[in-house]
C-alpha cells in the first residue's frame, strides 16, 4: 500500500514518514505549498509540481493555517477513493480558533467564556463589560503568536489601539485561574487518547506553547479530560490532533491543533506516538479499502440484479408474442 505525507515538511512530518515505512510500501513526502486544486474542466484535479497528482491508498494533510483552504480543497477531492484522517471541513473550523469554540459550544462542550468583535470600536464596548484579566486573541495563528493579556481596562483600550493597525477582528476571553499557569495537550487518534502532557508557561509569561518558553511535563488526563478531548476531535472531524485544554478546576477546551508536534512526544510521555499514528494510518487504510470494495461489489450486483429482471421481462414479452 502507499502513503502520502503532505504537510510543510517539518520534523515531525518527516519523522512520521520514516515510521510509516515500517507499514507501508511506499511512503511519499508531499510539500503542501506544491499542490494546484484545478476546476477548470468540470470536476476538481488535483496537481502536483505540475503534474496529476498519482494515486495513493492514504494522504495524510498536515501544516499551517494559512493552507487551510487548499488542505480542504484537496480532501474534498479525494477522500472518496484515498483514506485521510481529517474531514474536509476540519481545516477551515480546526484552523480558526472561533468557528472551533462555536462548534464546541454548540455541541455542549465547555469552552472559555468568550466574546467576537469585528471591529475595534465593538471591542471597546466588550471590554467596559469583562471581567478582567482577560485575554485577546487573534483569529488565526499557532506557536501562541498574536495572544496578549490585558490586567485593567486600560490596557485593554491601549492594546486594542495598537492592534487596531491590522484591520482584523478580535477574540475576547476572561482569563481562567489555572494550576501554575499550564494547560494540557491530548493527542486524540481514531477516537482513543494516544498520550497527553502539561504545558507549562515560563516564568512572566501567559503562553504555555513550546515556541513561547513553556516547558513540558507528565500528565495523566482525569476522566473529564480524556472525553472532553475524544469529543472534541470527532466534533471537529479530526481523526489526528492536537486538543489543548485549559488546566483548571472546570477544564475546558481552547484550542484544536491539526498539526501537533509528534517527534519528541515520547521523551515526555512514554509513548511513541510516531509508531502509534503510523500503525493507525495503516489500519484505517485497510479498513477503508475494504469498506470500498464492499461497496462496489453491492453496487456491481444490484446492478445484475436489475439486468437480469429486465432480461426475465424481455424473454416473456417474446414468449407472449409468439403465442399470438
Amino acid at each position: 500500500m502507499k502513503i502520502g505525507i503532505i504537510s510543510l515538511c517539518g520534523r515531525s512530518s518527516l519523522e512520521l514518514a520514516k515510521e510509516c515505512k515500517r507499514y507501508f510500501d511506499s511512503v511519499g513526502i508531499l510539500d503542501l505549498r506544491n499542490f494546484i486544486v484545478d476546476l477548470s474542466d468540470g470536476k476538481i484535479n488535483v496537481q502536483y509540481s505540475g503534474e496529476e497528482l498519482e494515486e495513493y491508498d492514504c494522504l495524510y494533510i498536515r501544516g499551517s493555517y494559512k493552507y487551510s483552504l487548499l488542505q480542504r480543497s484537496i480532501t474534498r477531492a479525494l477522500n472518496k477513493n484515498t483514506y485521510m484522517p481529517i474531514e474536509p471541513q476540519a481545516f477551515t473550523i480546526g484552523h480558526d480558533k472561533l468557528l472551533t469554540l462555536l462548534e464546541l459550544q454548540k455541541n455542549k462542550l465547555a469552552v472559555p467564556k468568550t466574546y467576537y468583535a469585528g471591529t475595534t470600536k465593538a471591542a471597546k464596548e466588550i471590554i467596559k463589560k469583562v471581567n478582567y484579566p482577560i485575554i485577546v486573541k487573534l483569529q488565526e495563528g499557532t506557536h501562541g503568536k498574536g495572544v496578549m493579556i490585558a490586567e485593567t481596562i486600560k490596557s485593554a483600550k491601549t492594546l486594542l489601539d495598537l492592534l487596531e493597525g491590522f484591520k482584523k477582528p478580535y477574540i475576547i476571553q476572561e482569563f481562567v485561574p489555572t494550576k501554575g499557569t499550564s494547560d494540557i495537550r491530548a493527542i486524540v487518534c481514531d477516537n482513543k487518547i494516544l498520550a497527553s502532557y502539561k504545558r507549562v508557561a515560563a516564568e512572566d509569561e501567559i503562553r504555555t506553547n513550546i515556541h513561547s518558553g513553556g516547558k513540558r511535563e507528565k500528565h495523566e488526563l482525569t476522566k473529564e479530560e480524556a472525553k472532553l478531548a475524544i469529543a472534541s476531535a470527532k466534533i471537529i472531524g479530526c481523526g489526528i490532533c492536537g486538543v489543548d485544554i485549559l488546566n483548571a478546576k472546570n477544564p475546558s477546551v481552547i484550542e484544536i491543533n491539526l498539526s501537533p508536534c509528534l517527534y519528541s512526544v515520547e521523551e515526555i510521555s512514554g509513548v511513541n506516538v510516531l509508531k502509534k499514528i503510523a500503525q493507525s494510518l495503516y489500519n484505517q487504510t485497510i479498513n477503508f479499502k475494504e469498506k470500498r470494495e464492499r461497496k462496489m461489489m453491492q453496487k456491481i450486483e444490484k446492478k445484475n440484479e436489475k439486468n437480469g429482471s429486465q432480461s426475465d421481462g424481455e424473454k416473456e414479452e417474446e414468449n407472449s408474442n409468439t403465442k399470438r
